[in-house]
C-alpha cells in the first residue's frame, strides 16, 4: 500500500571511512512513498513553514555553492530525502556539533533514497535524524511542531554524549591534517586513544597516560603540595598572610605542558561570580614561568595547571610578594581557548606535540585487504611476512581474530569491531585487516588511513542485490574506498590484470605496485616505464621489478603453497602478498623465507583458545 510518509527502512552506522567519505556517517534507507510525486514546490506553504522553524537553513549552500542555495532548491522543487539530509545537518549544528558532510541519493527502487549525514557522535546524529523526519513531516502536513523543545532535547543529548571541551580540543588538534594522528574513543566519559597499537597514547580530559597516581594524590592534597613546593624554595600562599577577601593581587592560571609554559591567562572578575580570561602568555616573566614549571616537576605531573597570585605577571614572583596558590593535575583548557581578550592559545596542539614529539603520528603499519575473493589467504600471507620481520602482528580476517600465531576469536572477524580491537591492543606492532564489500558498505573501515592497501580483484556481479548496489560503477566506488585511505607515504597493491582494479591507481595518494602473472600487460609495462614497481612471473620465477632492474626472488617450484595446486588464484595470492611485503619495506631475504616456509595446510581452525597456532611455518623459524 502506498503511503504519504517518510519511513526509515534501515539506518546503518558506518563508523569509519566508507563509500561516501573518510569520516563516520549514518546512512538511512528512506522510503518516501507517495511523496515521490510531491516535490517541495508543490506543497502549499511548506517552504515558508520549514524556513520559519529553521531560519538558519538560509546559510546552506547546497548545489549553488553560496548561502541561500538550499532555500532556492526548495523553491524550485526538491524531494523529502534531500530535505531530510539538510534538516538533520542543521539540527546537529543547533545541538552543538558540526553538521558537516551530507548526501541524498536515489536507489533503483522508486521512492527509496539513501540519506547520508556525518556522524561526529552516533547517538546525537540518530536523535537529529529522527527529529528531522518529524519536523519535515509536520511542515508537509501543516501540523504544529515544538521547535524549541526539540532544540533543548537535542542539546541535552549532545551534552551527554559529546566529548567535553578539554578532551575535544586535544582530539581535534591530533586528527587535524597537520598532525594526522588517529583517535579511538574508549569510553563515554572522555577516555580517548590517540594513535594505534603499540604506538598509542591515552588522554582523559587534560590528563595523559603519563600522569602518575602518586602525582595525582599529591596534587589533590593542598597541604602536602604546599609543603613540597616550599621545601624547594618556591613561594606558596600562606592562609594567614592576607585576611580573606582583602588580597589585591591578580589571579593567574598558567598551563604547563611537558616542562614548558604553554599558556597563561589573567582571571578578571566579571558580572556575578563568573570570570573573564585575558591571555597574558607573552607577558609572563621568565623567572615566573620557570617557577611554575618547577612546581609541576616537584608534584610529578606532565600536564598541569598552576594558579598564581601576583600584582604583575611580567615581574618575578619574589620581587612582588607573588605566590603559587595551587597545582592541578586536571587543568581546565577552556580559559586559554576562549579568552575575553588577547590571543586564543593552541593548547590542544601543545599537548599533542608533547605526547607525539618530532612529528610522530602514533601509527603502526596497517594493511587493508579487499576484493571479491582470495582476500583471507592474502591476509594470512602478509601477516606471516610481518611476523618474520620481527613485528608482533594482529590479524582480523574471515578465519578469526589473531594475535601473533594465536587465534583469540573464531568465526568471521573481518569486521569493524575486530579491526578496532586490534588497533586498541598495546601489544600490536602491525595490523592486517580483511575488508569485504559488505563491511565497507555496512560498517566502514576500522582505521582512518593505512600504510598498504591490497585489492585482489573485482567481480561486479558478486556484489549486486545488497545495499542497493546494481551497477559496475557502484561496485568500483565501494572498492576504491580501500585505495582512498592510503597514506601519502603509503602504497596501493593492485591487480594489473583486472581493468577495474588497475583503474584505481591514479586515486592513490601514495605509490602503486602492480602485480600480475603476465609481465607483458600494457598497463604494467607503462607503469614500469613511468618509474613504478611491479611483481610478476617470468621464466618460472617470482620477479620484483622496477624501471631500473628486475630481481629474481625465487622459483615458483620452491613455494610449498603452490606445490600440487598452482592454480591462477593461488598464484595471484602469492603475487599480491609478496607485493604487499615489498610495499612494507620487508627485506627480500625475509620475503623469500616466508614464501619458502609458509605452510600449504593450515593448522586446526576449530579451536579458539590462546594456544592454537594458525598457518605455522613448515620448518622451525630458528632453523
Amino acid at each position: 500500500m502506498k503511503h504519504r510518509d517518510i519511513r526509515f527502512l534501515e539506518i546503518l552506522s558506518l563508523r569509519g571511512p566508507n563509500l561516501w567519505t573518510y569520516r563516520p556517517v549514518l546512512e538511512a534507507w528512506v522510503d518516501i512513498g507517495e511523496l515521490e510525486d510531491c516535490p517541495s514546490n508543490t506543497i502549499p506553504g511548506f517552504v515558508d513553514r520549514l524556513c520559519a522553524w529553521l531560519p538558519t537553513l538560509s546559510e546552506h549552500r547546497c548545489s549553488y555553492g553560496e548561502p541561500g542555495g538550499f532555500v532556492k532548491r526548495l523553491q524550485e522543487g526538491t524531494w523529502p530525502g534531500h530535505i531530510l539530509e539538510h534538516v538533520t545537518l542543521e539540527l546537529q549544528n543547533l545541538a552543538g556539533t558540526p553538521g558537516g558532510f551530507g548526501r541524498a541519493r536515489e536507489t533503483g527502487v522508486r521512492g527509496v533514497y539513501k540519506v547520508v549525514v556525518q556522524a561526529w557522535q552516533e547517538e546525537v546524529t540518530r536523535a537529529c535524524l529522527h527529529a528531522a523526519r518529524d519536523l519535515v513531516m509536520a511542515a508537509i502536513e501543516d501540523t504544529p511542531f515544538d521547535v524549541e523543545a526539540t532544540h533543548a532535547r537535542l542539546r541535552e543529548i549532545a551534552g551527554r554524549y559529546l566529548l567535553a571541551p578539554n578532551t575535544s580540543c586535544i582530539v581535534n588538534a591530533a586528527i587535524a591534517k597537520e598532525r594526522g594522528i588517529p583517535s579511538i574513543r574508549l569510553s563515554a566519559d572522555n577516555l580517548v586513544q590517540l594513535g594505534y597499537g603499540s604506538r598509542q597514547r591515552r588522554i582523559w580530559a587534560a590528563q595523559s597516560d603519563r600522569t602518575g597516581a602518586i602525582a595525582q594524590g599529591i596534587a589533590r592534597d593542598p597541604e602536602l603540595s604546599a609543603r613540597l613546593l616550599e621545601s624547594c624554595g618556591l613561594p606558596v600562599v600562606d592562609a594567614d598572610e592576607v585576611p580573606e577577601g582583602q588580597d589585591t593581587r591578580h589571579s593567574y592560571r598558567l598551563l604547563v605542558v611537558g616542562g614548558s609554559l604553554a599558556a597563561a591567562a589573567r582571571m578578571d572578575a566579571a558580572e556575578g561570580d563568573s570570570l573573564h580570561a585575558v591571555d597574558v602568555t607573552e607577558q609572563v616573566h621568565p623567572a615566573t614561568a620557570s617557577a611554575a614549571c618547577l612546581a609541576v616537576r616537584v608534584i610529578g605531573l606532565d600536564i598541569a595547571g598552576v594558579d598564581v597570585l601576583a600584582d604583575d605577571i611580567a615581574r618575578p614572583l619574589v620581587a612582588q610578594n607573588g605566590a603559587i596558590a595551587g597545582v592541578h593535575e586536571a587543568p581546565g583548557l577552556i580559559h586559554h581557548m576562549q579568552t575575553a581578550s588577547g590571543e586564543s592559545r593552541p593548547v590542544g596542539l601543545a599537548i599533542v606535540d608533547h605526547l607525539f614529539p618530532g612529528g610522530d603520528t602514533g601509527r603502526i603499519p596497517v594493511v587493508g585487504i579487499t576484493g571479491s575473493g582470495g582476500t583471507t589467504e592474502v591476509a594470512h600471507w602478509v601477516t606471516e611476512f610481518l611476523r618474520l620481520s620481527g613485528k608482533f602482528t594482529g590479524l582480523a580476517c574471515g578465519d578469526g581474530l589473531f594475535l601473533d600465531r594465536r587465534r583469540v576469536e573464531a568465526g568471521d572477524c573481518g569486521t569493524w569491531r575486530c579491526g578496532t580491537h586490534l588497533l586498541m591492543n598495546r601489544a600490536v606492532e602491525a595490523a592486517v585487516l580483511e575488508n569485504s564489500a559488505d563491511v565497507i558498505l555496512g560498517q566502514g573501515l576500522a582505521y582512518d588511513r593505512c600504510q598498504v592497501a591490497v585489492v585482489t580483484g573485482i567481480e561486479p556481479g558478486r556484489h549486486y542485490g545488497r545495499f542497493y548496489i546494481e551497477k559496475p560503477e557502484q561496485v568500483f566506488q565501494v572498492f576504491r574506498s580501500q585505495v582512498d585511505v592510503v597514506l601519502p607515504d603509503g602504497l596501493a597493491v593492485l591487480n594489473a590484470a583486472d581493468p577495474m582494479v588497475a583503474e584505481m591507481a591514479p586515486l592513490c595518494d601514495g605509490e602503486v605496485i602492480f602485480f600480475a602473472v603476465e609481465p607483458d600487460l600494457p598497463v604494467l609495462q607503462e607503469h614500469l616505464a613511468n618509474g613504478g614497481r611491479a611483481v610478476f612471473v617470468r621464466g618460472g620465477s617470482l620477479i620484483l621489478a622496477s624501471a631500473a632492474e628486475e630481481l629474481r626472488l625465487l622459483p615458483l617450484a620452491e613455494i610449498p603453497f603452490l606445490s600440487g595446486n598452482s592454480s591462477p588464484e593461488r598464484l595471484k595470492t602469492v603475487l599480491a602478498a609478496v607485493a604487499a611485503a615489498w610495499a612494507l619495506g620487508i627485506a627480500n631475504h625475509v620475503i623469500r623465507t616466508g614464501a619458502e616456509t609458509f605452510s600449504n595446510e593450515p593448522a586446526d581452525m576449530t579451536a579458539s583458545d590462546n594456544s592454537t597456532p594458525i598457518f605455522a611455518p613448515s620448518i622451525p623459524l630458528n632453523a
